[in-house]
């Protein structure tokens, strides 16, 4: 009970500190403004919710707001327990992190500095909670460089084999019936209220198995999902075969498939069909560089000299000597008293926060060489979050 008062209570002077330094207002959903804002207009996408912090400028009127969205991230562990055996969800760790789920203006009020002055105390306040990273979808890649992020996942786009899966078959399975698929043992149907947790468990073990990072997904998340599809036509769609989940896919109506999951890749080749490239679709970037790098370790004792630049949190800028090992890793910043830094310390790599956040999720490479292949990355990303 002390601690859950002791960490209220660092929140709350986090809180403090970030509106008396940024003149911004930090809103949770106990909060009075919240019940106006839900009905307004141009902030239509913000929702109560138990994991939501509003930020926002207000003056005689609320002008900007952006939302946080807690998450709980599934983080691969390296080493893995039993590296013959097959990676579940015992190989990963729970992380707390932060999901960018609105940012918006008021149109008459747009191009006054408002957005940055919520993103700098967004960030701000996440660095004093200690929380490692956070990330927005958004296909608006300079607005969100400018505050240190970069892309970490691309998403593919998936349509139906309509020689399998027809609309008149989705129409069937949503009212009810149970679908025979072509030339197979497999059956269509719709998820119901009773087998969304099993869906939930279906989701995460198989993304585990490919991903080194995702975020875990509840029946809550599958319940909200399956309403917002509703809405536009759509639904949850099983795939089983002798009582099993062979796959999944979320088809929005005319829109298309959000998303898709399946135990087995040639699955999913054969009922789904890859319409045009991969779009780059998810941001992040590292907040708490210290809780981060907790949770990367390598194969043995690494040092790497390396020089970081971030646009807004300078606990996060300078010239860092990074020791990792089996356990996990940690930076020490090196002190540049002078010109004359010792080779020890001279960077192997300059990079800024956005790439090597995308570097640890194994988007990117920042060099070629034995050192940086043993270390453990936290990728490849699986992420396409709504809620």
């Amino acid at each position: 009970m002390e601690q859950i008062v002791g960490e209220q209570e660092n929140e709350q002077r986090s809180r403090r500190s970030v509106e008396a330094a940024f003149n911004i207002a930090v809103l949770d959903k106990t909060s009075v403004q919240i019940a106006k804002l839900l009905s307004e207009e141009a902030f239509s996408g913000l929702y109560r919710g138990e994991g939501n912090i509003i930020f926002a400028v207000q003056e005689d009127e609320v002008q900007s707001v952006l939302q946080l969205t807690s998450c709980i991230a599934a983080m691969r562990r390296n080493p893995r327990k039993g590296e013959k055996c097959l990676l579940s969800m015992a190989d990963i760790e729970r992380v707390g992190i932060n999901r960018i789920s609105l940012a918006a203006t008021k149109v008459q009020y747009r191009q006054k500095g408002y957005m940055s002055r919520l993103m700098l105390g967004s960030l701000e306040y996440q660095q004093q909670m200690k929380i490692p990273f956070c990330f927005v979808e958004s296909g608006n890649k300079s607005f969100w460089e400018h505050f240190g992020f970069g892309y970490i996942y691309d998403k593919p786009q998936y349509g139906l084999n309509t020689e399998l899966i027809s609309q008149e078959a989705l129409q069937q399975a949503i009212e009810g019936d149970l679908i025979p698929l072509p030339n197979s043992d497999a059956f269509l149907h719709v998820t119901d209220c009773n087998s969304v947790l099993s869906l939930a468990h279906f989701v995460n073990a198989n993304l585990c198995k490919r991903y080194g990072l995702f975020i875990i997904r509840s029946a809550l998340y599958f319940e909200h999902f399956q309403r917002e599809l509703e809405g536009v036509g759509g639904n949850l769609f099983e795939i089983v075969e002798n009582g099993k989940i062979k796959g999944y896919f979320a088809y929005r109506g005319d829109l298309g498939i959000r998303e898709a999951v399946f135990a087995d890749e040639a699955d999913r080749e054969r009922f789904l069909c890859v319409k045009g490239k991969k779009k780059p679709a998810v941001m992040a970037r590292i907040v708490n560089l210290s809780e981060m790098m907790r949770h990367i370790s390598g194969n043995g004792k690494i040092t790497v000299a390396i020089k970081l630049t971030d646009p807004v949190l300078q606990s996060n800028n300078g010239v860092f000597l990074w020791y990792i090992d089996k356990k996990g890793s940690h930076m020490e910043r090196v002190e540049q008293r002078s010109n004359d830094i010792g080779a020890s310390a001279r960077p192997e790599v300059t990079t800024t926060i956005g790439e090597f956040t995308a570097f640890i999720f194994e988007y990117i490479q920042l060099k070629q060489n034995a050192k940086f292949d043993s270390i453990y990355l936290s990728g490849p990303v699986w992420m396409n979050e709504r809620y």
